[in-house]
């Protein structure tokens, strides 16, 4: 299909440094991006976002506040977040997603919501600038 032009930019989910590489060579190095679960409660993934980065690929996180379900006891298992909301005069809904994009160059959060403050707040992340040590406390 990508041959074909039926897929024009062909992107991976859940995928580790290996099956990053693999699909690079399995798509003669026409992958563009790679999808994976990104939260203050799931880490997992920055291991990733070097080799991501140093490839060039765009990183699209998904669940970037632990889900619908979990969104709402974001600020009482992360606390640091609600901190640095407090600091910038936002909400956690645009300081989480912040905290996704600052390591990377391209990352396009796939935040979802189910109240629009959320869906706003997510979208304004783009406009929000960390300090280095909030940032930093974010990240342990």
């Amino acid at each position: 299909m990508l041959d074909e032009g039926v897929v024009m930019m062909p992107g991976i989910s859940n995928a580790d440094v290996t099956q990053i590489d693999v699909a690079r060579e399995v798509l003669g190095g026409r992958l563009v991006s790679v999808q994976d679960q990104l939260s203050p409660a799931f880490r997992s993934s920055w291991g990733e976002l070097e080799h991501r980065t140093k490839l060039g690929l765009a990183f699209l996180p998904r669940s970037p506040l632990g889900s619908i379900a979990n969104a709402k006891g974001l600020t009482a298992r992360h606390s640091a977040f609600q901190q640095a909301a407090d600091e910038a005069g936002t909400s956690v809904y645009r300081v989480t997603p912040t905290w996704e994009l600052a390591p990377v160059p391209v990352v396009i959060p796939i935040t979802g919501a189910s109240r629009s403050a959320s869906l706003r707040g997510s979208a304004a992340a783009a406009d929000l600038e960390l300090a280095a040590d909030q940032f930093a406390l974010l990240s342990v």
